[in-house]
């Protein structure tokens, strides 16, 4: 899905420190899950160490330095220990699109 909103897909992998900080232990670990995208045949580039919570200043950073259009998640909330939405920012860019994370789960 996320692939069809643009020419390249590029996935930003959050490192297990930070999901540890904001959700719990991963389920794999960043080694498994950069094996895991980088086999999968849309993702055109992986950005690693990406941390969990968008702050202004990295959103800026993706859209300069990395040439995104658009940050992609799933429909799934992406919510940081105290609350707050974690693409808060890139949603008030008007920067920000969703994917049904259901669907995904459902092929």
């Amino acid at each position: 899905q996320s692939k069809a909103l643009g020419d390249v897909l590029v996935v930003g992998l959050i490192p297990d420190s930070e999901i540890k900080r904001c959700k719990g232990p991963p389920v794999l670990n960043e080694d498994e899950r950069l094996l895991l995208v980088d086999n999968v045949k849309w993702v055109d580039e992986i950005i690693t160490g990406v941390p969990y919570d968008l702050s202004p200043q990295f959103v800026e950073e993706l859209f300069s330095k990395h040439r995104i259009d658009y940050i992609i998640h799933g429909d799934d909330p992406c919510l940081l220990p105290d609350g707050t939405d974690a693409y808060a920012h890139a949603k008030k860019l008007g920067r920000f699109k969703m994917v049904s994370f259901t669907a995904v789960l459902l092929l």
